[in-house]
C-alpha cells in the first residue's frame, strides 16, 4: 500500500496544502502522515475510508485522519478541492477537551465514538454556498503566496473545521468525556498501536497534554495505563486458555518477547509460563 508523505505535497514554510483538481480520478488504497480534507465540487464519486464505501456529491466533504485508508473512484464531470495538513496543527491551543469530541465526530476513528459512518458530511443551501466560498478563498491565498498566506489560510481551515463539527455533531449524541471514551478504547483494543503519539494524533491533542491531563483524571499517563492494561489481559489470558504465551504476547499488543517477558515478570514475579503454572 502506498504511503504519501506531508512534504510531498504541502509547501515548506506552510502548514497547509491545497488544491483544485478536475476531471475523473482514481485513486488505490494509500494511506498518509497527514490530515486530509476533499470537498466535492461537482459530479459524483465513491470514497472508501477504512474499508467502509460512501457515495459522495457536490456538497460533501470527506475528513480523513492521519493513518486512516481510503481509496477514490469518480466519474465524468467530477471536480473537488483536496485541502492537506498536518495533525500538528490541531495542538496546543487549537483542541481542547471541549471541542476534541466534536472533531472527533468528523475523524474516520470510529471505534472511540462508538458508531459508523464518520469522516463525511453534507452541506446544503446557504452553508454549501458558503463552505464553497472559503474553499475558494484559500485557493487564492495559495496561490498568492506571499508573508501572510499561510496565517490567513490557517484561519480559513479553522472555520471550515469548525462548520463540520457542528454538521457532523447535530442531532446526535457524543460522550461528554473524552479520556473515559479514550480509555475505553484502549482497554477493548489491546493490541493496536497505542503509544502516546499515535493516541494523542487520533485524538487532535497535543501528547504532552494528553498524557498530563490523562494521569490527573486515572492517576497514570496513557503509555502507563497501556501497559498495565496489556499486562492484566495476558494474565487473564493465561488463566482461561490454553493459548501458547507467544500467542497472548501478541493478543495483548506485544511484539517484542524480550520485553513481555521483563514487563511480566516484573509485575507478577513470575515468568508467565511460571504464573500459568502456579495458579493453576
Amino acid at each position: 500500500m502506498e504511503i504519501y508523505h506531508k512534504d510531498d505535497l504541502i509547501a515548506s514554510g506552510v502548514t497547509v496544502g491545497i488544491r483544485r483538481a478536475e476531471g475523473c480520478v482514481f485513486c488505490d488504497v494509500h494511506t498518509h502522515d497527514f490530515i486530509e480534507i476533499v470537498a466535492i465540487l461537482n459530479g459524483e464519486a465513491t470514497e472508501t475510508i477504512d474499508g467502509v464505501s460512501h457515495r459522495v456529491r457536490r456538497g460533501d466533504m470527506i475528513f480523513m485522519n492521519y493513518g486512516a485508508t481510503h481509496s477514490f473512484s469518480s466519474e465524468e464531470g467530477f471536480s473537488h478541492v483536496e485541502i492537506f495538513f498536518s495533525p500538528d496543527l490541531l495542538s496546543g491551543d487549537t483542541v481542547t477537551e471541549k471541542n476534541a469530541l466534536s472533531l472527533l465526530a468528523l475523524s474516520a476513528f470510529d471505534r472511540l465514538r462508538g458508531e459508523e459512518g464518520g469522516g463525511v458530511v453534507s452541506f446544503h443551501g446557504e452553508d454549501a454556498r458558503e463552505a464553497e466560498f472559503i474553499l475558494s478563498a484559500m485557493l487564492r491565498e495559495a496561490s498568492r503566496g506571499d508573508a501572510v498566506s499561510a496565517s490567513v489560510m490557517e484561519n480559513y481551515l479553522g472555520v471550515l473545521l469548525a462548520k463540520m463539527a457542528r454538521n457532523a455533531t447535530e442531532g446526535t449524541t457524543l460522550p461528554d468525556d473524552v479520556f473515559a471514551s479514550l480509555r475505553t478504547y484502549i482497554d477493548e483494543h489491546p493490541e493496536e498501536k497505542l503509544s502516546l503519539g499515535a493516541l494523542a494524533k487520533k485524538c487532535f491533542y497535543n501528547p504532552s497534554y494528553l498524557s498530563r491531563a490523562f494521569k490527573q483524571r486515572f492517576g497514570l499517563s496513557p503509555s502507563e495505563y497501556v501497559k498495565e492494561r496489556r499486562l492484566s489481559l495476558a494474565a487473564e489470558l493465561l488463566l482461561a486458555g490454553s493459548d501458547t504465551v507467544e500467542c497472548v504476547m501478541e493478543k495483548v499488543g506485544y511484539t517484542d518477547r524480550t520485553a513481555f517477558y521483563a514487563a511480566f515478570a516484573k509485575r507478577y514475579g513470575a515468568t508467565p509460563a511460571e504464573y500459568r503454572k502456579g495458579k493453576n
